[in-house]
C-alpha cells in the first residue's frame, strides 16, 4: 500500500511524495528518535506528535497543526530535523524521499489553503523536552520548569528545576529524575485498585496547564 504526502500550493511545482508502509514507519520512527534528542518548542512539538500519530495515511503538508505565528520558523525546524534524519544510521534507503519531503514542507504556504491555521503565541514560547513515558516543559515566561511521567497506568507531575531539566534527554534514569522534584499531582489506575487522584497542589494546572493531569482528574471523577 502507498502512502501519499502532498502539498497544496498553486504556486509551486512540488512533486507528489509516495512511500510504502514500511518505509513509512522507518521514516516516522526516525524522525520521533532524532525530534526527542532535542529541545522543541510547543508548536514544533505538535508537529512532531502529528506525524508520529499519524502513521500508514495519505496526507497534504496542510493538514498538520501549524501555528499562524510561526509558521516559517517550524518549515525551517523540520527541514533542519529531516537534516538530522537524513544522516541518521539506517536512512539511507530513504534519502532521496526525505529530500522530496523537504521541498514539500518548504513549498508549503498557508494562502494556498480555503481554512485559516490557528495562531497560539504562548505555546510557541513554550520550551519540551521529550520521550517515551516522560515530557518537560520550560516557560521561560514564568521561569518554571515542570515534567510529567507515567505508565501502566501511573501518572505524576512534578514542580523540577533547571538543572533537572537540563539533564533529561541524557543517560540519566527520567523517572528518577522527575520523581525527584516537587510533586503537585498523582494519579492511578492499575487496573487492581479504584482509579484515584491525589492534589498536591492546588496550582497544578495553573503551573502546568499543558500537561494532561486536569485530564486525567476529570476523566477519574467525571461520574461522581
Amino acid at each position: 500500500m502507498e502512502n501519499i504526502i502532498s502539498v497544496n500550493n498553486k504556486a509551486s511545482d512540488a512533486p507528489v511524495l509516495s512511500l510504502s508502509d514500511q518505509e513509512t514507519d522507518l521514516l516516522f520512527k526516525l524522525i520521533r528518535t532524532c525530534a526527542f534528542k532535542g529541545e522543541m518548542t510547543g508548536s514544533q512539538l505538535e508537529l512532531v506528535e502529528y506525524l508520529d500519530d499519524l502513521r500508514y495515511k495519505s496526507f497534504d503538508i496542510g493538514d498538520l497543526p501549524w501555528n499562524a505565528c510561526c509558521i516559517e520558523d517550524d518549515k525551517k525546524y523540520l527541514q533542519g530535523l529531516l537534516a538530522k534524519v537524513q544522516a541518521h544510521d539506517g536512512a539511507e534507503s530513504l534519502s532521496s524521499k526525505i529530500g522530496t519531503l523537504c521541498q514539500l514542507i518548504a513549498s508549503f504556504d498557508p494562502k494556498c489553503y480555503d481554512k485559516t491555521f490557528d495562531s497560539d503565541e504562548k505555546n510557541a514560547k513554550l520550551c519540551f523536552k521529550k520521550n517515551l513515558g516522560w515530557k518537560a516543559c520550560f516557560d521561560a515566561e514564568r521561569g518554571i520548569y515542570t515534567a510529567e511521567r507515567g505508565g501502566r497506568g501511573f501518572y505524576q507531575l512534578c514542580e523540577i528545576d533547571k538543572e533537572t531539566y537540563d539533564r533529561l534527554g541524557s543517560a540519566e534514569d527520567a523517572d528518577k529524575l522527575i520523581g525527584s522534584g516537587r510533586v503537585l499531582f498523582e494519579a492511578d489506575d492499575d487496573y487492581y485498585t479504584m482509579p484515584y487522584c491525589t492534589v498536591k497542589d492546588d496550582n497544578y494546572n495553573e503551573l502546568a496547564p499543558w500537561s494532561r493531569a486536569k485530564a486525567r482528574y476529570d476523566r477519574t471523577y467525571s461520574n461522581d
